[in-house]
């Protein structure tokens, strides 16, 4: 018997290895096997077997089969497709995807047993003989409903040995996991009733507006009841958990969170549980589309127009957002994209009619909305800001400042060469941190004290825009008495700190100091005034999609202020239509105008992209290679931008290829590959 291995190696094949007779057993497609590759042991995922191998000679054997989550058969097929689509070698792909182990500790809930009246008698004798059994009882009798021991372990420390004598005792009891229903359902909102005629059919909507949850919740219970599973999407990590949460909190059933900041084990435990058909309605980030749910019937993509459901980070370079409309379409789902600001990908799609568009006239939101120039004041935060700011507390009410960068400040540019000084590691933007004097790098977390452009070797430097951390010092020292909360990803590393931004965006903060990360999910309670600060960041990018994601981001941040009240925008360009749009709750203005620049510059929706770059060393092979390059994509009909300095590495050059259809982009970036196999390729890349 042959198992072919996909290995994690940037290699377009799985390799043959011999199954031993002892590991016949447990030898299955999908599961992870342990071999020896060119001398060294490595893990592979097991893609086919095969009675006998068309290589001549032995074989190596395969060493051991992991006993950990495995890929279904459905789910292995559909993930190397999507590596193939993206010109990815799918054994990386598929070996990062699958958790290695899942968590052997399942979660227990323990409830009293018995009269109240009695359980105090044996609170009493166990107080002076047994003080941790007292405290363990005391706690579950104070506890409404079954209380979870990770819960009370965090107030009591280790309480397992505890819990057991107490269940041997007759005094406790082990129980199933409470449903935890803190408001129910009320009638479904009117765009919900048409939706739920289709279901369980195939099909595509997009729903236009900020009030989306409680549509989510419903249609959920309706496919859920049907007997079919649903899969949630949410762009970022905070916005996952608070949907997770409003979820729980409103049906009867059981929610899974997945997102790739949650521990090994646990990431197994619930890939394992989807596998076999146990967990039926999940809520996570992009990589939850590669889940093993195989009775897929609900798939809602929530803020669909973020560009953080694109990969950036590691290949395949894929977009949760084509991934879902694929498998929506190979397991037969209803796929439902949710946003307040569409893209405009999306939004022309509905337009021509190939997504249906639900668009409900948008609730009188009884707010006040003020742009203020920045172009005569010196300091990050406007008098009119400030005031604003001291207005809305004595109100009693909560601030949110929206800054669009963490760290000190947005830029460090080099006086002398212009440069902005970017890491020598991975080449992102460095930043200055006040508190320990370093310029960081927050992609790679880089730190150097040296304060010297990397370029010319010059001192003078330029400290431009303001962030996240400058911003709450500011706050700080002019309100001293108000709580401050800064939100951004330096303040959100652990467990501890994600669960205190969440208590923070929930009631505690007085001021809420963010990146746009909060520039998503409904309404927060009690928020009277909302500051946009350094906006024209975004609008400076050198990217066809900078008004776009302007509007995306001031219309989120104006979704989450309560009734009544304020928004102030600092802004040099007052007059930009993006801001304007937005500001008003005007998307149609705003598409209007951006549609028809897209359409004469033959950007998307109108066109696909790909962004190609090439790394040369040395004059004559740089020119060499980039003459071979162009001569092989003049052979398919694609336009060609560039070739252009990549931003960040000296040694590289960057393409853009412009076709009509995706097709004819994806042959000419795999020819390119097959000429340049070292070639970086980004199909619909959201930054170019």
């Amino acid at each position: 018997m042959i198992a072919k291995v996909a290995l994690p190696l940037p290699l377009d094949r799985a390799f043959d290895f011999l199954v031993p007779d002892e590991l016949e057993a447990k030898i299955a497609v999908g599961k992870r096997a342990r071999v020896r590759f060119q001398g060294v042991e490595r893990f592979g995922i097991i893609t086919a077997i095969e009675k006998e191998s068309e290589l001549a000679g032995p074989l190596e054997p395969v060493l051991a089969v992991s006993a950990g989550p495995s890929f279904s058969r459905e789910a292995l097929d559909f993930s190397s497709r999507i590596a193939s689509d993206n010109l990815s070698p799918p054994g990386i792909f598929l070996n990062r995807l699958l958790p290695k182990r899942m968590s052997g500790v399942q979660e227990r809930f323990f409830a009293p047993i018995g009269e109240v009246g009695d359980l105090i008698s044996h609170l009493e004798g166990l107080t002076r003989r047994a003080p941790r059994q007292a405290a363990v009882l005391r706690a579950l009798l104070v506890a409404k409903g079954p209380c979870s021991e990770k819960n009370m372990r965090n107030g009591l420390g280790s309480i397992r040995g505890t819990l057991d004598r107490l269940v041997e005792k007759g005094l406790v009891e082990e129980t199933p996991p409470p449903n935890i229903v803190s408001q129910k359902l009320g009638d479904p909102p009117l765009w919900v009733n048409g939706l739920l005629q289709v279901l369980p059919c195939t099909g595509q909507a997009l729903i236009f507006s900020h009030d989306r949850w409680e549509g989510y919740a419903h249609l959920a219970k309706a496919v859920l009841e049907l007997g079919k599973s649903v899969l949630v999407l949410a762009p970022e990590i905070l916005l996952v958990r608070q949907l997770h949460s409003y979820l729980q909190g409103r049906l009867e059933r059981h929610v899974e969170l997945y997102h790739s900041g949650l521990p090994e084990g646990e990431r197994g435990r619930v890939w394992e549980r989807t596998r076999l058909g146990e967990a039926c309605l999940i809520v996570g980030t992009r990589s939850a589309l590669f889940l093993p749910l195989d009775d897929l019937g609900l798939l809602i993509v929530d803020e669909e127009q973020d560009r953080s459901y694109k990969q950036d980070e590691m290949i395949p370079h894929y977009h949760a957002r084509t991934v879902a409309i694929a498998e929506a379409s190979v397991k037969g789902a209803f796929l439902l994209f949710g946003s307040a600001a569409p893209s405009l990908e999306t939004f022309h799609a509905a337009e021509r009619g190939a997504i249906t568009l639900i668009r409900p006239p948008a609730p009188s939101r009884e707010r006040e909305v003020r742009i203020v120039s920045m172009n005569r004041e010196k300091e990050p935060l406007s008098a009119e800001l400030l005031a604003a700011i001291a207005r809305t507390l004595e109100q009693g009410r909560r601030v949110l400042l929206a800054v669009n960068r963490r760290g000190s400040f947005q830029v460090i540019l080099c006086k002398k060469c212009g440069q902005p000084l970017r890491c020598p590691h991975c080449g992102g933007t460095m930043t200055y941190d006040v508190r320990s004097a370093q310029l960081i790098c927050r992609v790679c977390g880089t730190a150097q004290s040296r304060m010297v452009c990397p370029y010319c070797g010059s001192r003078a430097l330029r400290f431009v825009g303001v962030g996240s951390a400058r911003v709450e010092d500011e706050v700080k020292e002019r309100f001293p008495s108000a709580r401050v909360v800064r939100i951004d990803m330096d303040t959100l590393r652990t467990r501890e700190q994600e669960r205190m931004a969440e208590r923070a965006l929930r009631e505690e903060g007085e001021i809420l100091v963010a990146t746009p990360m909060i520039a998503k999910g409904p309404p927060l309670p009690r928020l009277g005034l909302v500051g946009a600060i350094g906006v024209d960041a975004l609008l400076a990018l050198p990217d066809f999609r900078a008004a776009e994601r302007t509007y995306q981001y001031l219309t989120g941040l104006l979704g989450r202020l309560s009734l009544g009240g304020e928004a102030i925008v600092q802004t040099h360009y007052p007059d930009h239509v993006a801001i304007l749009s937005a500001l008003d709750g005007d998307y149609d203005r705003f598409y209007a105008a951006e549609i028809a620049e897209r359409k004469e510059l033959f950007y998307p929706p109108f066109s696909h992209l790909a962004r190609l770059i090439l790394s040369t060393r040395g004059r004559r092979q740089k020119k060499d290679g980039e003459e071979r390059l162009l001569s092989l994509l003049h052979q398919f009909e694609v336009e060609i931008l560039g070739p252009a300095p990549h931003p960040t590495r000296r040694e590289c050059r960057v393409l853009l290829l412009k076709g009509r259809t995706r097709e004819t982009v994806c042959e000419a970036c795999a020819a390119a590959q097959q000429g340049f196999p070292r070639i970086e390729i980004d199909i619909d890349p959201e930054r170019i």
